[in-house]
């Protein structure tokens, strides 16, 4: 990462990677290069992909723009799907989550503002002890920062919609 006095250049290829069987969540603009205003990561999820399983923030909003593929939000009750070139809002307070119920990959660019989950995600592999983390505790960990995590939903959301983690 480039830091300038005006602002910051963040390349390809820089930053942090969390990846899992059928999504890559790529840390593409640090809240610490905006001054914690807002973090953007680029989410690229396989088909049958869970992003996380239904959870709420209590201290940020999440935008996405979907850059290619399909995906669905569930937002509360509702389903919203968008499609390549959609923009989906997920306010604070709200249980949402996103998915890949289609058959090609999907890819978007997720905006959280404000950029307060930088070290959550940072915090994730260490969870699992070399394996993929246990649900609970990913739960555990997302309490410290604010979220709602409901690992209970990860069933239900394979069963209606045939998508895991």
């Amino acid at each position: 990462m480039t830091l300038r006095s005006q602002g910051a250049l963040f390349g390809p290829g820089e930053g942090f990677v969390l990846p899992r069987p059928k999504v890559t969540e790529r840390l593409a603009l640090p809240a610490s290069a905006t001054g914690g205003g807002l973090t953007i990561m680029e989410i690229t999820v396989e088909p049958g992909g869970l992003v996380a399983p239904e959870h709420t923030h209590t201290r940020e909003d999440e935008s996405a723009y979907v850059v290619e593929g399909e995906l669905t939000l569930k937002l509360g009750r509702e389903l919203l799907t968008a499609g390549a070139d959609s923009a989906l809002f997920a306010p604070r307070g709200t249980p949402h989550t996103f998915f890949n119920a289609g058959s090609t990959t999907a890819r978007m660019i997720l905006v959280v503002t404000p950029g307060n989950l930088d070290e959550y995600f940072k915090g994730i592999p260490a969870l699992g002890a070399g394996g993929p983390p246990p649900p609970h505790r990913v739960a555990e960990h997302a309490a410290e920062y604010g979220m709602a995590l409901r690992p209970e939903s990860l069933a239900e959301l394979a069963e209606r919609h045939g998508v895991t983690l």
